[in-house]
């Protein structure tokens, strides 16, 4: 792998585990905020409890799923960008 190949994904990786790791630190703040949105859409803004909180913990599991899914890939980027240039993949 060529030297500025190498150096492009080593920041693309770095950049992925970053994005990642914030989605899923503050997936929390995201998912309430989402929810109290989709509270304000209602008629009224009123809404059940149990499904403003169903809402609440939907977004909240897709924020968390998602920045795993970039953390994920970032590691497994930055791994490749480590060690394959030491055994010549």
């Amino acid at each position: 792998m060529f030297k500025n190949q190498s150096n492009g994904l080593a920041i693309m990786s770095a950049i992925l585990a970053a994005v990642g790791l914030v989605l899923m630190f503050s997936s929390a703040s995201f998912g309430i905020s989402l929810g109290n949105s989709w509270l304000m859409s209602q008629e009224d803004g009123i809404a059940d409890t149990s499904q403003f909180m169903m809402v609440t913990e939907t977004y909240t599991t897709a924020f968390v799923v998602s920045g795993g899914i970039l953390f994920a890939t970032g590691l497994l980027t930055a791994m490749l960008t480590y060690y394959c240039p030491i055994s010549g993949c």
